[in-house]
């Protein structure tokens, strides 16, 4: 091969690299804004929720303020979404020590019409504090994402959740479990990778950024599933180290 055949061909090696880079960004690009819209819808679906809800409670004006300042909350959080996005980085917010107790409490707040509507019955096992050092915005978001996946897998009657927070220093856990049919397995597999789902509308991001999240907190989320016919469900448990590593 003569000089000007390999120079023709390292230009060509070259310009595949640049349109292979350019491919990977716009891949992630694309990837980034999927997972902050689904932020942002979550954020929107439970604003809608309260909303509704003080409709139904106008003339209970502990009801109402009560409903008005989470309202407020959620769009304070709606708003750090949108600056996270504007700057393409999550990673290095403020942690803060919160009640765990009190962010699981939030988000069953959140989806209080639709447990109801749905009449759902829902067993809380709290423990009196739980506290870890977190992005409250993230942990609400993880837990909010995982209650709606479990309402979604409930049977049409006779819907059961189990809720725990426990304390095991040097560990919060929180534990999410349905009744439903379970995973298939050919979802379970791969069940925390981008653009997996088994709803026919779903993104299939929600589970993939609550792990990074988990992750980004240095914690686990893992979950166990069943088909079987006395005992079938899906149980979800997240576990936050109760002080920062060093």
């Amino acid at each position: 091969m003569n000089e000007l055949s390999q120079q023709a061909m390292q230009e060509r090696l070259y310009l595949a690299e640049q349109a292979l880079q350019r491919c990977e960004r716009l891949a992630t690009a694309s990837q980034y804004a999927s997972v902050v819209m689904h932020e942002v819808n979550n954020y929107l679906e439970g604003i809608i929720n309260l909303v509704y809800l003080t409709k139904l409670n106008i003339n209970a004006p502990d009801q109402v303020m009560g409903n008005m300042e989470a309202i407020e909350k959620q769009l304070r959080m709606l708003g750090s979404v949108t600056r996270r996005s504007l700057t393409f980085h999550r990673e290095h917010s403020e942690m803060k020590e919160v009640n765990l107790v009190e962010i699981v409490q939030s988000a069953l707040k959140l989806h209080e019409d639709k447990i109801n509507k749905h009449d759902v019955k829902v067993d809380i096992q709290f423990a009196d504090s739980a506290v870890a050092p977190v992005r409250e915005g993230e942990i609400l978001q993880v837990i909010s994402n995982l209650l709606l996946n479990a309402l979604a897998a409930l049977p049409p009657s006779n819907g059961r959740l189990c809720i725990q927070v426990t304390d095991k220093h040097p560990w919060v856990q929180i534990v999410i479990a349905d009744n439903g049919e379970g995973i298939p397995d050919d979802l379970a597999r791969n069940l925390f990778e981008p653009y997996v789902t088994g709803k026919p509308s779903g993104t299939g991001l929600g589970l993939w950024l609550s792990k990074r999240i988990i992750a980004g907190h240095s914690g686990t989320l893992q979950f166990t599933t069943s088909h079987s016919a006395e005992s079938s469900g899906t149980s979800f448990c997240i576990s936050l180290p109760t002080s920062i590593a060093a």
